[in-house]
């Protein structure tokens, strides 16, 4: 018989874990729709998910809830406009600027939570997770902002170069990911300078980022799995 009760706790003590599995489903269905279907305007509805899905834990978990609704209403109002409107560099530089003020908010956020160590491990774990696929969707935004605004900065992104700034999207989210995990297949490439030193950027954030934090979070989660099956009292929070 499922314990419901239960499982409403766990849901509502886990708001990044809700968050992390929000981020699998919609990355996953990117990943398994075709093309033609994801591209242009899904790309912006997906993100409209993540953005909904982050500020209702944020706002849930009470963990300033007044600065996400004041940041992240006006992003996801922005985003879903300019999926259905045509698009122009004034609109869409402001669309960047408000979803990256959120992205930032939410990084910033989830940090600052997770240094206050009143969670459990394993959600601090969760937290960190979802602060890096951030990260890695803030980047792709300004990727594909910037050869929208500058064509020709990064080559292999195929398509029309007149086409909307959605459509580039795609492209750019699998190029950020690739730059933020150092697995560079170099069939996207940066040739512009700017480009160039925003990518290499992004690679070293994604290594010092996944070497410091999540790997921190992991030692003291196994740590405190080691002292709890020898029997040992706890020393701090839980996992």
């Amino acid at each position: 018989m499922i314990n419901w009760n239960s499982l409403w706790r766990a849901y509502r003590e886990r708001p990044y874990r809700n968050i992390l599995i929000a981020l699998g489903v919609v990355i996953l269905f990117d990943a398994l729709a075709p093309n033609e279907f994801a591209r242009g305007r899904f790309s912006n509805l997906m993100l409209v998910v993540i953005f909904v899905a982050a500020l209702f834990e944020t706002v849930r978990s009470r963990r300033n809830p007044a600065a996400a609704m004041i940041l992240g209403l006006p992003a996801i109002v922005l985003r879903i406009l300019v999926a259905f409107v045509e698009d122009s560099p004034s609109m869409n530089a402001l669309t960047l600027a408000v979803n990256g003020l959120f992205f930032g908010f939410l990084i910033w956020n989830l940090l600052h939570d997770l240094a206050r160590g009143d969670r459990s491990t394993g959600e601090r774990i969760s937290g960190a997770l979802c602060a890096y696929v951030f990260i890695g969707l803030f980047f792709a935004l300004i990727y594909t902002h910037m050869e929208y605004r500058y064509p020709g900065s990064f080559t292999g992104v195929g398509g029309d170069p007149s086409s909307p700034e959605a459509n580039l999207y795609p492209a750019f989210t699998y190029f950020s990911f690739v730059t933020l995990t150092t697995l560079g297949y170099g069939d996207i490439t940066p040739v512009a300078e700017h480009a160039r030193t925003l990518a290499w950027f992004e690679a070293l954030l994604g290594q010092l980022y996944l070497a410091v934090m999540v790997a921190g979070f992991v030692a003291v989660h196994i740590s405190e799995n080691m002292k709890r099956d020898r029997g040992d009292p706890p020393s701090g929070g839980s996992s």
